[in-house]
């Protein structure tokens, strides 16, 4: 069964593409807001991918927490106003600014405090990706990509920022604990950019501002603002994103883990034992301090 968009024609039809699926909004107190995305959301086939925020933080709104068996991403796009302050336990106190990446592959645990400076408005996206079993005792380690050292690939109608990995022959920054692509793109009106999803790699597309479609293959479908989906891993496959009007994406790729898991709150362990030593660990202070 088929279905089409009457204003882009586009045949809607399901192989390699998985559901699309809204942000939950979100809310806390007066200073944050975001959409929300989790694995649960998408039936598992967000994996690697665990949760994904598109936020927006005026204000202070959470304590210093503590994170393990996951990497704990935060990419600043390019509209953030100010500088949003990050300081965690491997001694670092950073002010990234906007279009900035930070990756705290959090492994065996780390703890990070994030807020905006006085006056900032933050728009950014923060990721937790899962790390499988044989790194999550890893110690914690950082990766910090300033913006002006992001290559653009720019064309007819697109401006693509790649932050990790590699798009077209042209290459972002590496030493992510697994191989990983991050794409940050704007599409004109009209606009079109083609990524090659390598073999064995998932991809999660995210509309973040206009009306994109995606043709995979001989799929195709439709993102709204604020929504997203994913593209099976598989064989390598072009992946060709479309908008009729300006549009905001980030595509994000990497193998899937298939790896079961025990999650509590922000610490993703093999097992519950896992867990309840991590959380012994952080309360014996094993994790060093946050600086002040």
């Amino acid at each position: 069964m088929q279905a089409i968009d009457r204003d882009l024609e586009i045949p809607v039809l399901t192989e390699r593409l998985g559901r699309i699926v809204a942000g939950v909004p979100h809310a806390i107190g007066a200073g944050f807001t975001a959409h929300h995305f989790s694995e649960e959301m998408f039936g598992g086939e967000m994996d690697p991918l665990l949760m994904a925020d598109d936020f927006t933080m005026e204000a202070p709104t959470f304590e210093p927490h503590l994170h393990a068996g996951i990497s704990a991403v935060t990419v600043m796009f390019e509209d953030s106003i100010g500088e949003f302050l990050n300081r965690d336990t491997l001694g670092h106190n950073i002010a990234l600014k906007a279009g900035d990446l930070y990756w705290l592959a959090a492994a065996s645990g780390a703890a990070h405090e994030e807020r905006p400076e006085a006056g900032a408005r933050t728009h950014a996206l923060q990721i937790f990706v899962n790390l499988p079993a044989r790194l999550k005792a890893e110690p914690a380690r950082s990766l910090l990509v300033r913006a002006g050292d992001v290559p653009v690939i720019e064309g007819k109608g697109h401006r693509v920022r790649v932050l990790l990995g590699r798009s077209g022959g042209v290459a972002g920054a590496g030493g992510t604990p697994e191989e990983t692509t991050m794409l940050d793109g704007v599409l004109g009106g009209p606009g079109r950019f083609s990524h090659d999803l390598a073999d064995g790699h998932r991809a999660w597309i995210y509309a973040v501002s206009g009306r994109l479609a995606i043709r995979c293959g001989h799929e195709a479908c439709l993102l709204e603002a604020g929504s997203a989906t994913t593209v099976a891993a598989g064989p390598g496959i072009d992946i060709v994103l479309d908008a009729g009007a300006p549009a905001h994406f980030v595509l994000i790729a990497a193998k899937p883990i298939r790896e079961a898991f025990v999650r509590h709150g922000p610490l993703v362990m093999s097992t519950a034992a896992d867990v309840r030593r991590t959380l012994a660990r952080y309360a014996e202070g094993s994790f060093g301090r946050i600086p002040a």
